[in-house]
């Protein structure tokens, strides 16, 4: 998978006690994706994460003025 940027945050602390930190990055597509992985992870690790990484369910919002009104229906879970 080609990526245009990645960004990965510094050790976030958990209330429970395990920290983690967020990858996030941005597709050739300009699509935004993002994962949560251990916070001692390594760089092979989050690489390897990141090209597995599948999208799941897409949402759009509905707020937005440019997005004509009863075009976008979100499914029901």
């Amino acid at each position: 998978m080609k990526i245009r940027g990645c960004r990965v945050s510094e050790p976030l602390m958990q209330p429970w006690g395990e920290c983690c930190r967020i990858v996030e990055w941005i597709n050739r597509n300009g699509e935004y994706s993002c994962i949560a992985v251990r916070g001692v992870a390594t760089v092979a690790e989050i690489r390897e994460r990141v090209r597995d990484h599948r999208n799941g369910q897409r949402h759009t919002l509905t707020d937005d003025p440019g997005t004509p009104a009863n075009r976008v229906r979100l499914r029901r879970g």
